[in-house]
């Protein structure tokens, strides 16, 4: 969980728009990393 919470206050200090709050949500969230392997 530590990943999601990390990329979460990442995508939001750089400056992830309040209108697409939903993307950031728990349930929508895909680990950036996750295709990279």
């Amino acid at each position: 969980m530590g990943g999601y919470l990390a990329e979460t206050l990442r995508a939001l200090l750089d400056g992830h728009p309040k209108s697409r709050i939903d993307e950031l949500m728990p349930w929508n969230f895909a680990p950036a990393s996750s295709l990279a392997a």
